[in-house]
């Protein structure tokens, strides 16, 4: 027996649930900004705008999916006994029996993928394909496809079935290729692409609701860094690529091919593989970029590792860092400042020698710390943990699942390091839905062009989201 609670949406809520069902049988993309209720939404859609039709929805991690089934079942009731999930933790010879006996079905795109090759008559009776996080389809650099395994086989399944698609970042490029040709396309005309004749509901629309007065703000704040060590060893890397860029571009001039990149560095970037270049000019290229990658954001002596081969001897003495560099990163000490003045603090950094280190760095001062990355098992049973232990000080996570997660119990989230995604950077800003973000970066280093450039990119494509930008050290 269903329950039969009614749950007031807001006004702009509202006004997305009564497009859709105007919209019924017509595919949509939905452009709703993070913490603005997407899963009330389906929860909307589910039970009371479309209660007897059979859905699935995808979502495109584990840890997204248990939070998802947790919300569904018990943040908001009537859907306990309907709701089915397709996840690794479900053996592989019950889900059949959950795909005919429940009739909304949460699953991640893989397992989906393989539940339409083995029953592809049961997936078939399903009327709703409902995908979280849809711009997650689009591949950042695509190929013979330009959307990632396995959407693929599972749109063309769909074909005949309504689509739903909803993000919080439907404003974002990706580059595409065509013979050896570079185009940056929107990602929205990408995903129009492959969802077809799909009508888009975007922020601008919802903007004219009530939405402005329940968004909350995220401020930003760029805390420099000050190391000259590493400083000096990023100056190096910076001199290198851009020489390696510059003998890239000479290769280019020399057989007539510098129009490909046109002497624009992120085309020299992405394009690299498909250059007509010596392959020892795009390993070390590719190779340095990754180093300085490692450097912003790696501890000195997991990233000293990486220094390897006779090329990067001639210019640094790697016997001599070892020594004089500090274990420590300079970054992970002050994670610490910062998390002795809050009561829970949420850290967010690439790479799982980081966590490790943050981690006995924090413990080793009294802070109660928990992490999350690749190899933690239950991700959804660690997140409860930080949310409801108020003795738990710190949450560290590598970049594993952490972008469709609500964590607004965190007073402040600091991000050791940042990556040119500008939909990837701002979808982990929101993760506390709303307040006090701390960016890391090394004082003068190139680490602060990119951070500007970044904030700068998500201040024109999300303007609706204030950021009041602080910087200081």
């Amino acid at each position: 027996m269903r329950n039969t609670t009614d749950y007031t949406p807001r006004g702009y809520q509202r006004h997305i649930l009564d497009r859709l069902v105007k919209l019924q049988g017509t595919n949509v993309l939905v452009e709703l900004d993070c913490g603005l209720g997407k899963r009330f939404i389906t929860h909307q859609l589910v039970s009371q705008r479309f209660p007897n039709t059979r859905v699935i929805i995808v979502v495109h991690s584990s840890s997204s999916l248990a939070e998802t089934v947790d919300y569904l079942k018990h943040e908001y009731t009537g859907l306990d006994d309907e709701i089915g999930e397709l996840s690794s933790h479900v053996p592989s010879s019950i889900r059949p029996y959950v795909l005919k006996e429940k009739r909304v079905i949460v699953s991640t795109p893989q397992i989906l993928a393989k539940m339409i090759e083995q029953y592809p008559e049961i997936v078939e009776q399903f009327q709703m394909l409902l995908i979280n996080e849809v711009d997650t389809l689009a591949r950042r650099a695509g190929g013979r496809t330009t959307i990632v395994f396995p959407w693929p086989v599972i749109l063309h399944f769909f074909r005949e079935k309504w689509i739903i698609g909803m993000s919080g970042t439907l404003r974002d490029e990706h580059a595409v290729f065509t013979s050896e040709q570079l185009e940056i396309r929107k990602e929205l005309l990408t995903l129009q692409q492959h969802i077809p004749n799909s009508q888009v509901i975007t922020m601008d629309e919802i903007l004219n609701t009530d939405v402005l007065e329940h968004l909350e703000p995220t401020f930003l704040t760029v805390l420099l860094v000050s190391d000259s060590k590493i400083r000096g060893i990023v100056l190096a890397l910076d001199t290198l690529i851009k020489s390696t860029r510059d003998e890239i571009l000479q290769e280019l001039d020399d057989f007539g091919q510098v129009h490909l990149v046109d002497d624009d560095p992120r085309r020299v970037h992405l394009m690299l593989d498909r250059l007509p270049i010596d392959e020892e000019l795009k390993a070390r290229y590719s190779g340095l970029l990754m180093l300085r990658r490692y450097v912003f954001a790696m501890p000195p002596h997991s990233f000293l590792r990486q220094f390897r081969g006779d090329f990067l001897s001639h210019y640094f003495d790697i016997a001599s860092l070892r020594k004089t560099l500090p274990r420590v990163s300079s970054k992970a000490v002050k994670v610490l400042e910062i998390a002795m003045k809050h009561k829970k603090t949420l850290v967010l950094t690439s790479y799982i020698a980081m966590v490790r280190q943050i981690k006995h760095l924090l413990t080793s001062k009294g802070l109660e710390t928990l992490t999350i990355t690749g190899s933690t098992n239950d991700k959804g049973s660690v997140l409860r943990e930080f949310k409801e232990n108020k003795n738990i000080n710190a949450l560290v996570m590598s970049p594993v699942g952490e972008r469709d997660l609500d964590i607004p119990q965190a007073e402040v989230m600091v991000v050791c390091d940042v990556i040119s995604t500008t939909k990837t950077m701002y979808q982990k800003f929101k993760r506390t839905r709303g307040g006090k973000v701390v960016i890391l970066v090394y004082l003068g280093t190139s680490e602060e062009n990119k951070v500007s450039r970044l904030i700068n990119d998500i201040l024109e494509k999300y303007p609706w989201s204030t950021a009041i930008i602080q910087r200081g050290q």
